[in-house]
């Protein structure tokens, strides 16, 4: 059975790229704290097969402010309690959220922590960027050669750190969340019995977390049949913010009115010049949804 090192495992990407892995692979789950990881467990289970270690991305920060850098305890000390593993999927990000609360820590754990992972993990490690790094308002659709246009410190963390001497895959995600509404699936779910704005010119093309899950399950399960190093658009069908919503609605049953808003205008849809997605056979919005 593969090893494989999952960094933020409990977050909204990572906690369903376990939920997908978690019969299949030996994994190293890393959490700040010990109650995420009881969150976790409680949700799927089956945590107790696997091993837990403790991780936060702060303390190589730290080490970096205080100039000691690469010749810090924290991180080597990690890596020899995670081990030796066949793969590592970054799933640690600042997101949009809490991206102003620190802008340095958020430059450090988006742009610099994933170059520092690919420089330890090379083609092992699986690192996961944002359709952000595009304005969405010109040049769309954006592929691999597209001219990076990020318009917030968030964008612009994230189109610093896209090493390429791992699999970088840059996508865009929507999916459930352990704890907290922040992103858009959780913040649909609380407005039962409200009335909403369906962005109808808000296009997208991003997948499902769990979906992402899945393509990582592809890429180690059948390793030679995909590429180890690069940045790859990752991708399904155009939709609108609007069916997006209203697909949600029609999935869980949320009994609320979606109003129909074309003021608010933005294109932030990916194309490819590469091969990857087209053999990753990624399914429809709708079908990714439904197996939420």
């Amino acid at each position: 059975m593969k090893k494989v090192l999952l960094l933020g495992a409990t977050g909204m990407l990572g906690s369903a790229v376990y939920d997908v892995l978690k019969d299949k692979y030996e994994l190293v789950l890393t959490a700040r704290d010990k109650e995420k990881i009881d969150l976790l467990n409680r949700k799927y289970g089956g945590v107790d097969k696997h091993k837990v270690v403790l991780f936060d991305a702060e303390p190589i920060y730290q080490d970096y402010i205080n100039k000691k850098g690469s010749l810090g305890e924290y991180l080597p000390n990690f890596l020899k309690e995670a081990g030796e593993v066949d793969f590592v999927i970054n799933a640690i990000g600042i997101t949009i959220p809490y991206s102003m609360v620190n802008p340095a820590l958020t430059f450090f754990i988006n742009g610099a922590l994933p170059h520092i992972l690919a420089g330890i993990f090379g083609e092992k490690l699986i690192h996961i960027t944002t359709d952000c790094v595009y304005n969405g308002k010109e040049g769309f659709p954006y592929d691999e050669n597209s001219l990076k246009t990020p318009v917030d410190i968030y964008g612009l963390s994230k189109s610093i750190g896209e090493p390429t001497n791992c699999l970088t895959i840059r996508t865009s995600i929507v999916g459930r969340e352990l704890e907290g509404f922040t992103g858009l699936l959780e913040w649909f779910l609380q407005q039962d019995g409200k009335e909403i704005s369906g962005f109808a010119e808000h296009y997208w093309n991003g997948i499902t977390t769990k979906q992402f899950g899945k393509i990582c399950d592809e890429i180690m399960s059948s390793r030679e049949a995909y590429p180890k190093i690069g940045i790859y658009h990752v991708f399904s069908n155009t939709v609108s913010k609007y069916e997006m919503v209203s697909k949600f609605k029609e999935k869980f049953g949320i009994n609320c009115k979606i109003s129909v808003n074309t003021e608010n205008k933005l294109n932030r849809i990916m194309s490819t010049v590469k091969d990857l997605n087209a053999k990753l056979k990624v399914p429809s919005f709708s079908q990714m949804v439904d197996e939420l």
